[in-house]
């Protein structure tokens, strides 16, 4: 058995619009296995959510369109299914939890039956089943079942995001893909929404896509990081591999921009300038023009995989591979 629930190989999506093509998602590759836990991590605009979406080809046809790649799920070639595949695919196989739990519910719809329209499509029980079952998913994510009958609007912002956790786990996923689901919420329900989320994910035994630009989040609950930034993967490992070992410098840039509990003194360096326009990408490295160890080659070759482990590479030109295959740092960056 495959020990891969996903597989992306060189994916690549652009949106077409009036205003020229974006290149949303650039030749990405990227492997999760099955009981493991990945956050990706980057700025908005990075591509993170426009990937996520396209492991439920959930990308809107047109603007949206995915040129080249492939997206193997837990053995199933995603991009070669039906619509009426994929629905059964969707919520049964893999799930995911919107950004916003203000509008991903529908208002004029009880949260009991937005549950259990769930379990009566991919479980095929009748409709008294199916809400008894939303019921204990409802408790299973600290909610009383009595308030079944409720609507999205007698909720708080933190009850409404365990319902929709309820909703994508009621089938009982094997891949739970969570984009930022702990954005809108106060730091006291964001982290008993994580630790529900970690809780049930152990209970289920499921693999986790993390989706966040908050590396706190990834330490609590991710076994594997990869930092994405205009629509690349440029660095990818396990938390030691990153947290204490970052190699590529906008990782180092973000990990500078994080306060210091230990000194409260030691100033914030900040990563200076914007993400470039997804439009017109640099001809050589995305992140060369906000890079305090820019090489000359930076601006105009794309930087290769570079391997520091089986776990862990990344892509940049401060590194390079020597004749006898071992790595040789060529910047000092002290």
């Amino acid at each position: 058995m495959n020990n891969k629930i996903l597989e992306i190989d060189d994916l690549v999506i652009e949106f077409r619009t009036d205003d020229g093509v974006v290149k949303a998602v650039n030749n990405i590759n990227l492997s999760l296995d099955r009981g493991k836990t990945i956050g990706i991590v980057g700025e908005t605009g990075a591509g993170k959510t426009t990937m996520a979406l396209s492991i439920l080809n959930l990308i809107p046809k047109p603007p949206g369109k995915i040129i080249q790649g492939s997206i193997n799920l837990d053995g199933i070639d995603i991009l070669k299914k039906t619509e009426r595949e994929l629905e059964k695919i969707r919520g049964r196989i893999v799930s995911m939890i919107f950004q916003d739990p203000m509008t991903a519910l529908n208002p004029v719809i009880t949260v009991g039956e937005q549950i259990a329209e769930v379990i009566s499509i991919h479980q095929r029980i009748g409709s008294k089943k199916a809400m008894k079952k939303a019921e204990e998913m409802l408790e299973m994510v600290g909610i009383p079942r009595e308030r079944i009958s409720e609507y999205p609007h007698q909720f708080s912002g933190g009850m409404k995001q365990r319902v929709i956790i309820a909703i994508a786990l009621a089938c009982s996923p094997r891949l739970l893909i969570a984009d930022e689901p702990t954005t809108a919420l106060d730091v006291t329900i964001q982290a008993q929404v994580l630790k529900l989320m970690k809780e049930l994910k152990e209970k289920l035994k499921m693999s986790m896509i993390m989706i966040t630009h908050d590396l706190g989040i990834v330490a609590q609950v991710c076994d594997e990081v990869a930092i994405m930034y205009a629509g690349k993967i440029i660095e990818k490992g396990n938390l030691r591999d990153v947290f204490e070992n970052p190699k590529h410098p906008y990782t180092e840039g973000l990990f500078n921009s994080i306060p210091n509990i230990d000194n409260r003194k030691v100033m914030l360096k900040p990563i200076r300038g914007l993400m470039p326009d997804p439009c017109n990408l640099p001809k050589g490295c995305s992140f060369c023009d906000r890079c305090d160890y820019a090489l000359e080659k930076c601006a105009n070759e794309k930087p290769k995989k570079i391997s520091f482990s089986h776990t862990h590479f990344v892509e940049c030109h401060l590194y390079e591979v020597e004749k006898d295959y071992k790595l040789k740092y060529i910047y000092n960056r002290e």
